[in-house]
Parts: structure tokens; C-alpha cells; sequence
């Protein structure tokens, strides 16, 4: 088996087609067929299944899929930073973002890293826990800032605590229910939460921490700036940080719905693959990113 053969097998499964791979990495497509051939020889296995609408993947070659991802994106990762010690051209960091948090950490984060490294490529992923992580094991992400209870278990990864968060209760200015004081008078409100309904999420937990099931009306909505439109634009609430109400594009459009209850507690955690070290310039980002942090929350 050879890394090429791994290029050309990924660039089938996401062109959809051998024609197109040939085509995306300039070379033949007999050329790339027996490059495929001699790969599934290698594996001693079908992983490919070519058909009349194109190119589908086995059980096996799904399950073949993962490594292969996690080997290329490995390769660049080395590729990258041996470019940057011989000074050819700098790495790149991609990061996954909770939704909660990404908006609230994120801008001081790249100011703080641009003012030293302005060359590097950035990409930022944003979802919940559950879509980052998978992403971060399979290698396409550097890392992943995400929230945790205390007691939540971490396998395979390596998480920097951070800062603890306490989320809060919130609505536009003027929230008719806003001077309601228990969760229990404001179960029958319109609600927003970041994962969807069975996933035990925090407003799933909190809801049934007090013996409520989530309203039937709770809306799933995972991104940021959708839920921020929402909740000034309606009656809707939904679980937030507190320091979001500071923020300048927040201020003046949502306010808090003081409650006697108190909401959870989480940790800003920033994770990273136990196997694999970061590169020179992700552990320059990670080192960015739990300054702001820190900064931020205002708890070291």
C-alpha cells in the first residue's frame, strides 16, 4: 500500500466518481484504476463499488475510509511542518467550536494569533460536542474547544481546562415572562437548545433536573448566530453564557431572565488527540486561544 494509492481512493470518495478524481489530481483514469486495484489487492478486499451513477464505497472501504483520512490529513500535517522548519511556508490550524462559545472567544482568539503569525491559514468548524469530536479523532481538526460537566468522562483525548462558565437564562429586551422566576413558570415558553430533543443536552438536563420534560414547542437550532436572530426577534428563550450579553453585536438586542434557580456550571475545555501532538503553530493557537479564554470568563 502506498500514500498515493490513499490520495487516489479519497479523491474518488469525494468526487463521487473516477473520472472526476483523475481529473482533480492530474493523472489518467486507467492510470488511477490500477492505482485503486492494486490498493484493494493490497487490502485484500473490495472497497470500492463502481456502478452506472459512479462510484460507491463497501462496508468495507467505509470502515477503510476513516483510516485513510486519518493517515492523509497526518502526512499534510508532517508535510507542513517540515515546509515551515525549512522555512518554505507556514502550517495551518483548524479548530472546531462549540456553538455557545465560538462567537464569545473566537475574535480575541485570532487577533491575539494574527498579531504574531498573520500567514497562517485558519479554518473554524462550528457544532457541539458530539459532531467536533468525531472530526477531531478522524484528523481533520487540530483541536476542539468545547463545554463539559466535571463528571463527564473523556476517552482518547487530552483537554486543557480552561475557565468555568455559568449559563443563564435568556430573551430579547422587555421579554414579557422576564420577571418569571422559576424554570417551572417558564416550561410552556418558546425555547431554543443546541442539540436535538432525546440527546440529553443542557436545557434537556436542566428541564429534567427538575422533574419537567423539555416543551413540546423547544426549537433545535445549532448555530450561533440563527439562535442570537431568533431570540431577538421573538418571544423565544434559550441557555446562554452571561458574558454574551456584553458583547457589542448582543447589547441593547437581549438581557437576562433572572432566575431563582441556578443554571449549570460548565468548564471551557480545549481538546486535542492523545496519539498525535500538536504541530509549532496549533500549540501556538491553543496557547492564543486559553488566553483569551481566560481573559474573557475573567477565571484563570
Amino acid at each position: 500500500m502506498q500514500l498515493q494509492q490513499i490520495k487516489g481512493f479519497l479523491a474518488v470518495v469525494d468526487s463521487g466518481s473516477i473520472r472526476g478524481a483523475a481529473r482533480q489530481l492530474g493523472v489518467s483514469q486507467p492510470g488511477l484504476t490500477k492505482s485503486l486495484r492494486l490498493l484493494e489487492k493490497a487490502m485484500d478486499t473490495q472497497l470500492l463499488e463502481r456502478g452506472a451513477r459512479g462510484v460507491t464505497l463497501t462496508h468495507a472501504g467505509k470502515i477503510f475510509l476513516a483510516r485513510a483520512r486519518t493517515v492523509n490529513q497526518e502526512l499534510k500535517r508532517a508535510e507542513d511542518e517540515l515546509a515551515e522548519l525549512a522555512g518554505r511556508r507556514s502550517g495551518s490550524v483548524a479548530i472546531g467550536v462549540a456553538s455557545m462559545i465560538g462567537a464569545l472567544l473566537m475574535p480575541g482568539t485570532l487577533l491575539r494569533f494574527k498579531a504574531k503569525r498573520p500567514e497562517v491559514p485558519i479554518r473554524i468548524v462550528e457544532g457541539t460536542q458530539e459532531s467536533l469530536l468525531p472530526m477531531l479523532r478522524e484528523g481533520s481538526l487540530d483541536l476542539a474547544a468545547c463545554l463539559r460537566s466535571d463528571n463527564e468522562p473523556v476517552t482518547g483525548f487530552v483537554v486543557k481546562p480552561l475557565a468555568k462558565l455559568r449559563l443563564v437564562v435568556v430573551g430579547r429586551k422587555g421579554h414579557p415572562l422576564r420577571h418569571v422566576r422559576t424554570l417551572r413558570g417558564l416550561h410552556q415558553a418558546q425555547w431554543l437548545m443546541i442539540r436535538p430533543r432525546g440527546g440529553m443536552g443542557l436545557l434537556e438536563q436542566v428541564f429534567a433536573q427538575r422533574g419537567l420534560t423539555i416543551p413540546a414547542s423547544a426549537v433545535h437550532c445549532g448555530t450561533h448566530g440563527i439562535q442570537l436572530a431568533l431570540l431577538a426577534g421573538s418571544d423565544a428563550l434559550a441557555l446562554m453564557p452571561r458574558q454574551m450579553l456584553d458583547q457589542p453585536f448582543v447589547r441593547g438586542l437581549l438581557q437576562e431572565v433572572a432566575s431563582d434557580e441556578p443554571m449549570p456550571l460548565l468548564t471551557t475545555g480545549l481538546y486535542r488527540r492523545a496519539d498525535v501532538p500538536l504541530t509549532a503553530v496549533a500549540t501556538q493557537f491553543a496557547s492564543a486561544f486559553a488566553t483569551t479564554t481566560r481573559e474573557v470568563l475573567r477565571m484563570a
